[in-house]
């Protein structure tokens, strides 16, 4: 591939050989300690909750980004690595650009975008390194930004698969969750690296949520233990060819009549055991209160390692695992990931108690029962991380053990989302029936009406119980004239779903599916809001047809295609976003065919405000209280 900077002369090639030879010599040794150290503590980093302060950049996946200069990822690994902590620092960009010989460079980029040495580096702040870098060395025009949808790794290969296509990639250095969109840097068919996650996946999936409405249980079963299908370690995938285990402590390994022990930190092929023992199933457990993690066939950790019990199950398709750990010690590994530790403790139990109620109605469903499972590990449930288990969440899950949602002796469907616009909504923003714990409720800590929600949305002064998220007034700027290909685009492959959640027709009023029949862009209105602000019917106008949009998802992604900046209630640029944050917005349609949206909240916004109930807690709000504040009607029982 042609390249367009100095880097290619002869002298920086005689350099940078030189170079390459004393770091070489030096690093060697590091090298692979570093890599099997540094790369298992990174591996398991993806997270339900969504950090609105900052998504800091790993150090490692700078093997993937370098690939541009062009560093092979080994020589990244080998040259540079070695001397970083986990998270990228200015210190380490400082280091980066000596090695590169770029001072000139580095002069100007610490003058236009400030950093300090110690200072963790956010995507936003490296992402605007980079692309100066880009457009420094001259290559920033055979560098692309493309969205995907994340569909796990090509098995046995080094490349990614997404819902556009395959890319070859450095794995290492790529740290996806399964079903997730990300906005991603591209050199030709190679993926370097990752400009944003999109926001698809905020706090609870917004889809398995909105099926939950679907999943009543006319009984209050609570489970002493919840089975969980393991699939974070496989490409969020169930099913495996092989699988090997290794505890913290001695294990025990049975089948029936058959058993195998082995020592703590001794991995075992329970694959090879299953064969032997012809047993379609093994069941695990660790000694001494012990746990147990997954290895790759090496013996080395791939997962976390998990309280509780293992089974292994096999059948035609392959093998798979589930992990049994208590219900209570399910939860130690679920709230963190929902919720930062910096929380208020009430705001943690409050969400302790949603945690325990929505794994009890899915445990009731019965919808993993093919894989002898409760749930699993991923957002089609509630993400699973014990390795990011902490004292404030075990602390709330503890006090309000047992303890779950219910209305009218059933359990709750229990929803929960980042920041409201000063209203949670109702299921009518996903086109379903409203439910009477579902409703909007009014998070302002001022009572006042809401006659004009246009003027509401725009005022940055609103006082709220989660007015202290960047995201409770936010602004974005759209450009659906200029890059109305983009926007018929998005709105043709949710035609192509017939999800009802968009209609779209000619000017004769005809239902059409062809988005190439529309004509050019014309303008776009709020035509319809419920109680709560959020627009539950919003026309894009073209000159040959209209489009209604219904569904708030539908509404946030379909704008979001077209969208060319988003800023906070602070002021400051958002780049961790490409969707529009929530769907309580008011538009100005500009004569030269842009867009500009004023909105409040990030997230579905039905159910619970994670901001909002901490701002409560904060207040001096029980979780009982909280809890009454959002579902209204409803009843936190114990298990007896």
């Amino acid at each position: 591939m042609m390249r367009k900077s100095f880097f290619y002369t002869s002298s920086f090639k005689n350099k940078r050989r030189r170079t390459q030879l004393k770091l070489l010599l030096l690093f060697a040794a590091c090298f692979f300690l570093s890599l099997e150290i540094g790369w298992m503590t990174q591996k398991n980093r993806s997270v339900l909750y969504v950090d609105e302060e900052s998504d800091i950049v790993l150090s490692a996946e700078l093997a993937g980004y370098l690939q541009i200069i062009p560093f092979s990822p080994d020589e990244t690994r080998a040259w540079l690595l070695p001397s970083m902590g986990t998270c990228l620092t200015g210190a380490d960009i400082d280091r980066v650009l000596s090695f590169l010989e770029l001072d000139t460079f580095s002069e100007t980029v610490h003058t236009s975008i400030p950093y300090e040495d110690e200072e963790e580096i956010t995507r936003q702040k490296w992402c605007l390194i980079y692309e100066r870098l880009l457009e420094y060395l001259g290559v920033s025009d055979e560098v692309n930004v493309i969205s995907l949808r994340y569909l796990g790794m090509v098995p046995g290969e080094s490349r990614l698969m997404a819902d556009s296509g395959n890319y070859d990639c450095d794995a290492e250095s790529i740290h996806f969750t399964y079903g997730e969109t990300y906005e991603v840097y591209i050199c030709g068919n190679t993926l370097l690296g990752t400009k944003t996650d999109t926001g698809e996946s905020q706090v609870q999936s917004e889809n398995a949520a909105q099926e939950e409405l679907d999943e009543l249980s006319d009984e209050i079963a609570i489970p002493e233990t919840v089975r969980v299908l393991l699939t974070q370690d496989n490409h969020q995938s169930a099913y495996r060819t092989t699988v090997s285990l290794k505890g913290s402590t001695a294990l025990r390994i049975s089948a029936g009549e058959m058993t195998y022990e082995a020592d703590a930190d001794v991995s075992v092929d329970c694959t090879d055991l299953m064969t032997q023992w012809n047993a379609a199933e093994l069941t695990i457990t660790a000694g001494d209160g012990g746990r147990i993690c997954i290895t790759n066939t090496e013996g080395s950790t791939v997962s976390s390692y998990y309280r509780g019990s293992m089974h292994v199950y096999k059948n035609d398709n392959g093998f798979w695992i589930v992990n049994e750990p208590d219900l209570e010690e399910y939860l130690y590994g679920v709230v963190p990931g929902e919720m930062p530790e910096s929380f208020a403790q009430e705001a943690l139990k409050t969400q302790a108690v949603c945690a325990r109620t929505y794994v009890c109605r899915k445990a009731a469903a019965g919808n993993y029962a093919d894989f002898q499972a409760d749930v699993n590990d991923t957002t089609d449930c509630q993400v699973y991380l014990p390795s990011k288990e902490n004292e404030a969440a075990i602390q709330a899950v503890d006090a309000t053990a047992g303890q779950v949602l219910t209305y009218q002796g059933r359990l709750a469907a229990v929803y929960y989302f980042s920041t409201s616009c000063g209203f949670t909504s109702g299921p009518e923003v996903w086109q379903s029936e409203t439910t009477d714990y579902l409703t909007g409720v009014s998070l302002l800590t001022e009572k006042q009406d809401i006659s004009d929600f246009d003027s509401f949305l725009r005022d940055t002064g609103i006082l709220a119980y989660d007015s202290e998220s960047r995201y409770f007034r936010w602004t974005a700027e759209l450009s659906p004239a200029s890059a109305q290909e983009n926007l018929k685009q998005a709105i043709s492959d949710e035609l192509n779903k017939n999800s009802g959640r968009l209609t779209a027709t000619d000017t004769d009023g005809t239902v059409i599916t062809d988005t190439g029949l529309l004509g050019d862009y014309e303008t776009m209105t709020v035509v319809q809001r419920n109680a709560s602000g959020t627009a539950t019917d919003l026309l894009i106008q073209f000159t040959g047809g209209s489009v209604h949009l219904y569904h708030e998802n539908v509404i946030r992604t379909i704008l979001g295609s077209v969208m060319t900046s988003l800023t906070d209630k602070n002021g400051d640029l958002v780049y961790t976003i490409s969707i529009l944050p929530g769907a309580a917005v008011s538009v100005d349609s500009l004569a030269d065919g842009s867009c500009s949206i004023y909105g409040g909240g990030l997230g579905h916004g039905i159910g619970m405000s994670q901001y909002g109930a901490n701002g409560m807690a904060e207040a001096g709000k029980s979780f009982e209280e909280i809890l009454q504040m959002f579902f209204p009607g409803t009843e936190v029982i114990t298990r007896p």
